[in-house]
């Protein structure tokens, strides 16, 4: 199936409609997936196990926050796309594949009551939905991801109120679990290392200020600083599928640049030295060897999803571990994928 750490899947806004495209690193070139004005796709997520691609997307007409956004199965092979489920009046978001590729993660909002939100999966080649957990729709999960073993959730919730964020625990034979619930802290974007001995995430003050990057053990018991700075921005720590480091961003040298550190707490090192540029978002390729990063003008406000004409002038990086920039592109939501032949 080829080696999906030499080529990507990432969204480009075309003519105002954002698509999703395919690279090849080995010669640079670009290939359009959907071509798709009517509707608009996002967070594109390959499974090299299960040979399928994931992707969000909602109808042009429809989007904003809240719209009602559909998953979409992509097969390489056959060029064919299906839908995901059959849930019309249900917000299906934050998709990910299990690491066997047999199973599928998501978000929603809505759906046949009780389902006001929650977490569900659904199993491969069945096609059968299980869920892990329901909670009232001012509290919903976001952001869920598997640890390696594909047993167990992280994921973020929302406070009672709707408001903060706090990181849970989740299965499908247990009730969910808070892994953190320190009021003072908002805590975000989480991940298992590679062995899921550790939860690696970013947080800030509930209050507002700088993020700063943390691990927590997932009993909860043992919290852990990392590549601490008390006088920057440190975020969107993504950890290695191969070794015991992960990289992040951080804006301790001015603009937004990548980093990569190890986990016991040893070397940091910088991997750019872009002023003009800010750096976002990194990812690791399943080889661990190159990181794929979102970068936009150091003078732009930071891309969002929200915001199309922030996308529209967003580009994708692929760097080695020295730093080497190995491809250049317009576009954002990058994730990895093996080349066309």
């Amino acid at each position: 199936m080829g080696d999906p750490s030499s080529g990507l899947i990432f969204i480009r806004v075309v003519d105002g409609s954002n698509e999703v495209v395919r690279a090849r690193l080995s010669d640079g070139a670009v290939l359009a997936v959907t071509r798709t004005p009517e509707r608009s796709e996002s967070w594109p997520y390959w499974s090299q196990k299960a040979g399928l691609l994931l992707f969000q997307a909602v109808a042009q007409s429809s989007r904003g926050p809240r719209a009602k956004t559909d998953l979409i199965l992509w097969d390489p092979q056959t060029g064919t796309e299906t839908r995901l489920t059959s849930t019309p009046n249900r917000d299906e978001r934050w998709p990910g594949w299990s690491p066997d590729g047999r199973r599928l993660v998501f978000a929603f909002r809505g759906g046949p009551p009780p389902r006001a939100a929650g977490i569900a999966w659904i199993q491969f080649p069945s096609r059968a939905e299980t869920l892990v957990a329901t909670t009232a729709s001012s509290r919903g999960f976001l952001r869920p991801n598997f640890d390696p073993a594909g047993q167990r959730l992280v994921a973020q919730r929302r406070g009672p109120d709707g408001k903060g964020s706090h990181l849970w625990i989740l299965t499908n034979s247990a009730p969910p679990r808070p892994l953190t619930r320190d009021p003072h802290w908002f805590d975000l974007k989480a991940w298992f290392t590679r062995n899921g001995s550790r939860v690696l995430y970013s947080r800030r003050p509930t209050a507002g200020g700088l993020h700063e990057i943390v691990s927590i053990t997932p009993d909860g018991l043992d919290l852990r600083s990392h590549a601490s700075n008390p006088h920057s921005d440190d975020h969107s720590a993504c950890p290695s599928p191969t070794r015991d480091e992960f990289a992040f961003v951080s804006d301790r040298t001015g603009s937004f640049d990548v980093f990569v550190a190890d986990l016991d707490g040893g070397r940091i090192r910088q991997l750019t030295h872009s002023p003009g540029v800010n750096e976002f978002a990194p990812r690791w390729s399943p080889d661990g060897e190159r990181l794929a990063v979102v970068t936009s003008d150091a003078t732009a406000p930071a891309p969002r999803l929200s915001d199309p004409a922030s996308l529209a002038v967003t580009r994708i990086r692929v760097l080695d571990r020295d730093g080497q920039v190995l491809f250049d592109a317009p576009g954002f939501n990058v994730d990895w994928m093996p080349p066309w032949p």
